[in-house]
């Protein structure tokens, strides 16, 4: 038996798609593989930190803990503007491999999101090979290892998935090479699941997650920018991708052996891409919260914006054969930090990236650099009033509130949440189709698109969650009780008879 539990995760590939395709018959494999094991709808964190879910996943640690939110670049407490995240940020002590590793299991952790190599590993781990979230460089364990699988393997043939020119021939090449990028690492997989007896094999496909964002609109038929027009293989790429995972998945299962037990993980979904985030900034610019306040502050938002548009787009147009690319880079690093309202001790509150969810980190005197609000009484009135103001936001149209929750990190945490989450977390409804535009008495009509040429995303992330769990002892045909992203990891390690670390937040499944 190569393995005595494997791991296999599909990187945001809708739950609910795989469960209507597999009863339609379109993905019989996963079809086959509900009905001889038990699944599990799992909750989550995701309408408040999205980036949360892949390491509570993989540590059952809660993310007010670890304080971990947004992997592209985040603040620090001390620090007054956001920075990218380094491999030395992230410890990977927690992660389900590395406990069970430690506890002398014999195991191999391939391309997992938001990995990254730790020393003195009982086995191999490869890091960032074919994820949609390459957040740091390629790496192995051994350190040879990644080079002689890019010899037998190459490089995975999909970079970053946003950049395929939003044509029919970037969007046919764009999934060419998504379904080539399976078919490796399929291979890739099974070549390290063949190479000895694992206590554990654990590893995720990227590829569901970048064919959700970039060709949602095909699938959708609601979709605002839907077209009937296109070609039936790209109305179809999505199932396309699924079903070649399918296969690879069916291929990793039967060579694990029949009597391993086998865990698939949808670890969060996909669907049309709503948006609210970006109205954020203009919105706290007009209720006076930036530096300068109110209308002066709404002005100087969208002015630099154009701004750093407009310097970009000649730099990239006119300038780059006279300066050359590394002069560009270091105008966009100017650009970037044209607008960084946390260095400025007229601020009140600012707007911090949080994927899919809106975020505001109050400017706190003895917390931020240039902090300007007093702890306490003061802090929990500006609170109160972003709430109140954020709740009264309404689609002009509709003239439907646009924002589902606002959420203190306190009241999702605890008081003793880890000081770097944002102070507020935002949660705009989803049922009302693309929010672009909002309105209140206060802030009057704001509108800001949710489309930008870097990111054509018309897919973008929902909160389902999925485990479907076949193996010795597992009751066939069964739904288990809802359970959260959190279970995961204990559940993994109990399956390998390995004590659960003292942080561990999650409870073992009752399978």
């Amino acid at each position: 038996m190569p393995a005595r539990v494997i791991v296999i995760g599909l990187d945001a590939a809708e739950a609910t798609l795989i469960e209507r395709w597999a009863a339609e018959g379109s993905l019989p494999f996963f079809a086959g593989f509900a009905a001889a094991g038990s699944v599990c709808r799992l909750t989550n964190r995701f309408r408040i930190l999205p980036d949360a879910i892949w390491p509570e996943l993989t540590s059952g640690r809660s993310s007010g803990k670890a304080g971990i939110y947004y992997y592209p670049r985040q603040l620090r407490t001390g620090e007054a503007k956001p920075r990218p995240l380094l491999p030395q940020d992230i410890d990977p002590a927690g992660f389900y491999w590395v406990v069970a590793s430690r506890a002398g299991r014999r195991v191999a952790a391939v391309d997992i999101p938001y990995n990254v190599t730790t020393q003195g590993f009982n086995g191999i781990q490869l890091c960032g090979w074919g994820l949609h979230d390459s957040r740091f460089p390629v790496a192995s364990d051994p350190p040879a290892l990644v080079d002689e699988l890019r010899a037998k393997y190459g490089d995975h043939p999909v970079g970053p998935c946003d950049r395929h020119g939003e044509t029919r021939e970037g969007y046919e090449r764009l999934l060419d090479r998504l379904l080539d990028g399976v078919s490796r690492k399929t291979a890739l997989l099974l070549d390290l699941l063949g190479r000895e007896h694992w206590d554990l094999f654990t590893c995720a496909y990227g590829e569901t997650h970048c064919v959700g964002h970039q060709y949602w609109h095909f699938l959708d038929p609601c979709h605002p920018r839907h077209d009937p027009a296109a070609s039936e293989r790209l109305r179809g790429a999505v199932q396309a991708v699924y079903r070649r995972v399918e296969e690879g998945v069916a291929a990793l299962v039967e060579a694990a052996g029949a009597g391993a037990t086998v865990l698939v993980i949808a670890s969060h979904g996909m669907g049309v891409n709503t948006g609210g985030p970006q109205l954020l900034p203009e919105v706290l610019a007009r209720l006076g919260m930036s530096s300068g306040g109110g209308s002066a502050a709404s002005r100087r938002y969208r002015l630099l914006q154009g701004s750093q548009s407009s310097l970009l787009k000649v730099a990239k147009s006119v300038l780059r054969p006279m300066i050359g690319r590394r002069t560009i880079r270091k105008l966009q690093t100017v650009a970037g930090s044209l607008h960084e309202p946390l260095e400025s001790p007229q601020t009140r509150a600012a707007v911090l990236k949080n994927n899919t969810c809106g975020a505001i980190r109050i400017n706190l005197k003895g917390r931020e650099p240039f902090g300007s609000v007093e702890p306490g009484f003061e802090a929990e009135a500006l609170s109160a009033e972003l709430r109140s103001e954020l709740l009264a936001l309404e689609d002009p149209e509709a003239g439907e509130p646009i924002v589902e929750r606002v959420v203190t990190a306190s009241e999702a945490f605890g008081p003793d949440h880890h000081p770097d989450l944002p102070d507020l977390m935002v949660a705009f409804r989803t049922d009302l189709g693309p929010i672009e535009t909002c309105r209140s008495d206060r802030v009057g009509h704001v509108r800001v698109p949710i489309y930008t040429p870097s990111l054509p995303r018309t897919g973008d992330h929902t909160a389902e969650s999925r485990l479907w769990i076949k193996g010795p002892g597992v009751p066939a045909g069964n739904r288990l009780p809802e359970g959260n992203v959190l279970d995961v990891a204990p559940t993994v390690l109990q399956l390998l008879d390995v004590p659960l670390p003292d942080e561990c937040d999650g409870q073992p499944l009752p399978i």
